[in-house]
């Protein structure tokens, strides 16, 4: 039986939070309207970091018609960043 998120979705359903869809080996998703992934389907879901500033990130979020846009958001001294007011480490991230 094929599984639902096999199916690559058109762009502008992938502006919706909640969707999930395929870039090559990479498992990718629209996690309230930030932008994640986790290779071959497994493991932890990771936000995408671009750059870095003093006490910011630029991650990657996805607008509503399915389009990638970078956006700063706070890092705090022990790697967390803090997307939708929740703190993530250094497990649910990459740059």
């Amino acid at each position: 039986m094929e599984q639902l998120a096999l199916i690559d979705l058109m762009p502008e359903e992938r502006g919706t939070s909640g969707a999930v869809w395929w870039s090559g080996s990479w498992e990718c998703r629209n996690f309230g309207g930030f932008y994640q992934v986790r290779e071959q389907g497994r493991g932890n879901w990771c936000f995408i970091i671009y750059a870095f500033g003093d006490h910011h990130a630029n991650v990657y979020r996805v607008n509503q018609i399915g389009e990638l846009y970078r956006e700063n958001v706070p890092i705090d001294a022990n790697d967390r960043i803090t997307i939708l007011g929740r703190k993530y480490g250094r497990d649910h991230w990459q740059h």
